[in-house]
């Protein structure tokens, strides 16, 4: 079926996050991946960005048919009052049942939230392709091969499942990279929507903090691999229309 035949569907994005002013010009701002990524996969999906880093937020949660939570420069055990809010948010969709996806920052808020941990990670920065091996098939996940390659750029991350999480995937320096709960949540460390050229820019400006060791082996990683963005964002669709 193609995309013009689908039903149309409203997501809510909701943004944690702008990305820098210094690589905004070259790259957009954090709603424009989101816009890119979608389009590319399914045109019928319209997007609706609730910038919640700033308290916004839909006046129904019914406004929308989903939501996504985006990655973050800030950490989820920041005690800031739209983090804060946010949690709120998310035990409201839980409670609700209403479809959820969590990327990086939202990833690790939702795993806290529920009864799970995010913490500053004892391997340090991952940065780069990382490969993600899977525990588990789910009827919106479709794959070809055993595994797909996702962008990460993170210090902390999930390091314990909330209770009645199910494991999906893990990568060599993630252990919980991919988890789901019941059907209504959906969540990954890892970035469809990012590309190689913003994430290998992010680590130019963070060389200094990452260490010379790493950002070279980043750069390194970028330029040799490819991520399978629209693989995993096919994932995302297929999740967010099997519930309606």
């Amino acid at each position: 079926m193609s995309s013009k035949e689908r039903k149309a569907m409203k997501l809510g994005i909701l943004l944690t996050d702008h990305v820098m002013d210094k690589l905004r010009v070259t790259h957009g701002d954090m709603a424009d991946f989101y816009e890119y990524i979608f389009g590319k996969v399914d045109s019928s999906i319209s997007l609706k960005i609730f910038e919640v880093v700033d308290g916004v937020y839909p006046k129904n949660i019914d406004e929308c048919q989903g939501y996504l939570i985006t990655g973050s420069r800030f950490s989820v055990y920041d005690e800031v009052d739209w983090i804060k809010r946010l949690k709120r948010f998310v035990l409201e969709l839980h409670q609700l049942k209403k479809p959820l996806i969590g990327v990086c920052f939202g990833h690790q808020l939702i795993a806290q939230v529920l009864g799970g941990e995010a913490k500053e990670a004892e391997s340090g920065w991952t940065i780069g392709n990382q490969t993600y091996n899977f525990a588990e098939d789910l009827p919106w996940i479709k794959r070809d091969d055993s595994s797909v390659k996702l962008l990460h750029s993170h210090k902390d991350q999930v390091t314990q499942l909330p209770p009645n999480a199910k494991l999906i995937a893990s990568t060599e320096k993630v252990p919980i990279a991919m988890f789901c709960i019941e059907n209504h949540i959906f969540s990954h460390q890892g970035h469809p929507e990012f590309t190689p050229d913003y994430v290998r820019d992010v680590a130019t400006i963070r060389r200094k903090v990452l260490g010379e060791g790493v950002y070279r082996r980043a750069v390194d990683n970028l330029e040799k691999e490819t991520p399978d963005n629209e693989t995993v964002a096919k994932w995302w669709v297929n999740f967010f229309r099997s519930k309606t």
